[in-house]
């Protein structure tokens, strides 16, 4: 009886070997999708307000880039980021930017930028054009993300 007790633990306790070998390599086989570590221009272009500073966090799934403060207009260079958050005067914007082949070949040298205006969070930067029978890069400006106004205090 005691024989058949200790089977038993020691089979339990070499599946729990076995499951923690098993996790442990599946965590190392899990891999995060093909990002390319280029920089990304920030862009603080907040005229014509009293308080034209922006705020802004940005973080990869490896780094945390912490906060940073950028009270006149300027440019600001960060290497390769996922997720961006903006705090303003007029509100909140979290931006997502994924940096894919594509875009290290569309922004070379860091040309692109992302502008925080009084409007939103602008792109200014290249993109394919598709329209005609040789695909080329032509300069666009739009708005990715409106600001989301601070919520009223009573």
């Amino acid at each position: 009886m005691d024989d058949n007790k200790n089977i038993i633990k020691a089979l339990a306790r070499w599946c729990l070997v076995l499951q923690a070998i098993m996790v442990s390599s599946n965590t190392v086989a899990l891999k995060e999708p093909d990002y390319v570590n280029m920089n990304i221009t920030i862009r603080n272009a907040m005229t014509g307000l009293l308080r034209p500073e922006v705020v802004y966090r940005c973080q990869s799934r490896r780094k945390d880039y912490g906060w940073h403060r950028s009270t006149k207009p300027g440019t600001h260079k960060i290497p390769a980021i996922h997720i961006c958050r903006f705090r303003s005067a007029l509100g909140t914007a979290t931006l997502v930017i994924e940096n894919t082949y594509l875009d290290a070949e569309m922004c070379p040298k860091s040309s692109c930028a992302h502008e925080a205006t009084p409007k939103g969070i602008l792109f200014r930067g290249l993109e394919w054009d598709f329209k005609t029978v040789f695909p080329k890069l032509k300069p666009v400006e739009y708005l990715e993300l409106p600001w989301t106004p601070w919520p009223n205090r009573i």
